[in-house]
């Protein structure tokens, strides 16, 4: 009654509550909601930007090129106009010098220009090679024959004179500039027969071509790298990597794997775009690179994609916040408004408590409202008079089966009654130990034993067993107990007591109930035995050795179908300390769990000699009940063993 009266006035925790889990599942479905639409928000203005800043690589890196290839265009054509003069007007030295000074002055990208030409060519016979520098760069002319340098012995002259095209050189580091990084554009100067008759060639500072870069360089995210025709790396966003390294040793160096692609491009001449990631941090970038004209370089812009993203994420980031504290907001509003379902449901919870202590007079709230919780609380109040009325239809049946009960503990023990007890029988030098049990499958049974004295010295014996089980049976098997004894004491033999018996079962049985049954008798002066055999289970026959042996009795018709005059008597003898042993089916057909049954074989091994009756029976009976190990008993058992004992220990033919 305590753990009643507690539950009645039992809190839910907030936890568990109603109102809790409301707010948890609607936060939990808004969360997921905001999460779709903020993943599918965050993804389609990713690609909106990664795709709006790729095309703008493109068209910068495309805009870079084009005014690195206007420069050096504007070099090319500075070189084509002193070979053009050259060749129209036949210049000499003076001449050349001053329209060499004159050109360089006019390109804005060259520092410096160098006129050479092989001896012979000009009037005078002699060889001429003369640089003339740009005062804007700091470098000063010069005659580098008369300062000593044999220039018609350098490799780059003579590759110049045997290229049919102008060619660009690798950066290098000019001292005579003033010390400054130049690369150079080599022309040959053929005449009008095309004959080699010496170069002109033109300096660009390294720096000058990083200016035109500027514009590029400067967007945040943006780097820009440019390569020289043989690979060198002419600038590079990292310091220390440009003019030291070409592409392909600084992919090597650096790990740059990702750069393969780059460099195969580059050296086939041919545009690229990709995307990569660089081992440096992990950052997915976007490259494009873009052949210079032909004169042999080539540009790469790289997009880093952390940095075009970093805007969006922090606005990702905020807009997360947000999200979550409106998650938080509408979660502790659905649960304000949650108790105007759950304080109802409590109430009601409540009243329910008290039902259950037993208080049916607990006013039911809220039985007036229209809607779901006034249709929970109309159903709790027609649940409470059902069970109120059910109660009491209980407490009736209750009461019928205390009275039932009471009134089958009473047949029970009528029928025990009826049975008679374990004895001993005395006659003629010679005793009977009769000992028997019976175990019902209910409250009463059909089973059924019976041993009874004439006065001539003979113990008469039955055991039999009805077709049906409970009060039916019991009914049925006082009548054949009674039938049976009357038959017996009006003398003659078994078979004659089955026949009698046999006619009387069969008036009025409406119900066609049967009773197998073996009945016997025994002359204790000479352990002769007599015996017939109803349609029941053939009795063991226990010897003091211990041989054990079934007696065929030959079995007629059960009793209560049909009047029957043909049962036939089994004749034999008992010696000294022999048993028979006589049961019901109830015995061989016992099932333990796996609905295995006990079976004629363990019976015989249940059977020992040296046992009194009684003790017999108490064996056999404890043999099924350990076979059985707690599976329900689906039949009566009866046992009814006859120990046969001469007060000299010797048979009768002795």
């Amino acid at each position: 009654m305590n753990d009643l009266s507690a539950a009645a006035t039992h809190v839910v925790h907030w936890r568990h509550s109603l109102r809790t889990q409301l707010m948890g599942w609607f936060g939990a479905l808004l969360a997921l909601v905001l999460l779709a639409a903020f993943v599918v928000a965050y993804y389609v203005a990713r690609q909106q930007l990664l795709g709006e800043a790729e095309e703008r690589t493109r068209f910068e890196a495309r805009q870079a090129a084009e005014r690195m290839a206007a420069a050096m265009e504007s070099v090319r054509i500075t070189a084509d106009g002193v070979v053009g003069l050259f060749n129209r007007l036949g210049l000499q030295q003076a001449d050349l010098a001053g329209t060499m000074e004159a050109l360089v002055a006019a390109d804005g990208s060259a520092a410096g220009g160098l006129v050479a030409l092989e001896p012979g060519v000009l009037v005078d016979g002699r060889p001429m090679a003369y640089y003339a520098g740009r005062d804007a760069f700091n470098v000063p002319d010069r005659d580098m024959l008369a300062d000593g340098y044999d220039l018609f012995a350098q490799g780059w002259y003579q590759r110049t004179l045997q290229t049919p095209a102008p060619w660009w050189s690798e950066p290098y580091f000019n001292e005579t500039a003033g010390g400054v990084w130049m690369v150079t554009l080599n022309r040959p100067l053929r005449d009008v027969h095309g004959v080699a008759r010496g170069m002109v060639s033109l300096d660009v500072p390294v720096r000058r071509l990083g200016e035109l870069l500027d514009p590029v360089r400067q967007i945040p995210g943006q780097h820009v790298m440019l390569f020289a025709p043989g690979g060198t790396i002419a600038l590079h966003p990292e310091p220390g990597v440009a003019l030291n390294h070409t592409l392909a040793a600084y992919a090597q160096i650096a790990g740059r794997g990702d750069l393969a692609p780059l460099e195969t491009a580059r050296a086939a001449g041919q545009a690229l775009e990709f995307r990569h990631r660089s081992p440096a941090g992990g950052s997915e970038r976007f490259t494009v690179y873009t052949p210079i004209a032909d004169s042999g370089w080539g540009l790469q812009l790289s997009l880093d994609y952390d940095v075009v993203l970093a805007d969006l994420r922090r606005q990702a980031r905020w807009l997360g916040l947000g999200a979550l504290l409106a998650v938080l907001v509408m979660a502790l509003v659905v649960r304000r408004l949650a108790a105007r379902i759950t304080v109802p449901l409590s109430e009601l919870t409540g009243s329910a408590g008290h039902f259950a202590i037993g208080e049916y007079d607990w006013p039911v709230p809220h039985d007036t409202r229209g809607d779901e919780v006034g249709v929970m609380a109309r159903a709790l109040e027609r649940a409470r008079d059902s069970i109120r009325f059910q109660l009491e239809e209980i407490a009736g049946m209750a009461s019928e089966r205390q009275k039932l009960e009471s009134e089958l503990d009473i047949a029970r023990d009528i029928q025990l009654a009826m049975l008679p007890p374990s004895r001993q029988v005395r006659a003629a030098g010679a005793r009977v130990e009769a000992g028997a049990l019976l175990k019902a499958a209910k409250a009463v049974g059909g089973d059924f034993y019976n041993f009874f004295e004439q006065g001539d010295g003979v113990l008469w014996f039955v055991a039999g067993d009805v077709s049906d089980k409970g009060v039916p049976a019991a009914l049925f098997m006082a009548r054949t107990m009674t039938v049976l004894e009357v038959a017996a004491r009006l003398g003659g033999s078994p078979a004659r007591a089955l026949a009698e018996a046999s006619r009387h079962l069969v008036e009025g049985n409406d119900t066609c109930m049967f009773a197998t049954a073996l009945c016997g008798k025994l002359d204790l002066a000479s352990g002769e035995l007599v015996m017939a055999n109803a349609g029941h289970e053939h009795p063991v026959w226990l010897r003091p050795d211990g041989r054990r042996e079934w007696l065929a009795v030959p079995p007629g018709g059960p009793l209560g179908f049909e009047a029957n005059d043909d049962y036939v008597l089994w004749t034999g003898r008992l010696g000294h300390g022999d048993t028979l042993v006589l049961y019901t089916d109830g015995v061989t057909e016992a099932f333990d769990l796996a609905n295995l049954a006990f079976g004629e074989e363990r019976l015989l091994q249940a059977l020992a000699p040296g046992r009194d009756a009684q003790g017999q029976c108490a064996a056999l009976l404890a043999a099924v009940q350990a076979f059985a190990a707690g599976a329900p008993q689906s039949d009566d058992i009866t046992v009814l063993a006859l120990r046969y004992l001469r007060d000299d220990g010797t048979n009768e033919d002795a």
